[in-house]
């Protein structure tokens, strides 16, 4: 299994959920396996509401990156 990273950037520390699961909280690099998730915060209202993101080649260096306001 491939680990994949994620990086979710908001203006304070909230829980990180995909495809309605926790993985985490913002501001902190997240390890997933590769593949196509829904990435959205639990308990706050965002814009995006929420973003699709297939994970795939990142690195810890370069992982994606999904902001949310």
């Amino acid at each position: 299994m491939q680990l994949e990273y994620l990086l979710v950037t908001y203006a304070s520390s909230q829980t990180v959920c995909a495809d309605d699961t926790s993985i985490g909280v913002t501001n902190h690099i997240l390890m997933l396996p590769a593949g196509d998730y829904t990435i959205s915060l639990s308990g706050v209202t965002t814009v995006p509401a929420s973003a699709d993101v297939s994970l795939d080649g990142t690195t810890v260096v370069h992982p994606q990156v999904v902001a949310f306001t």
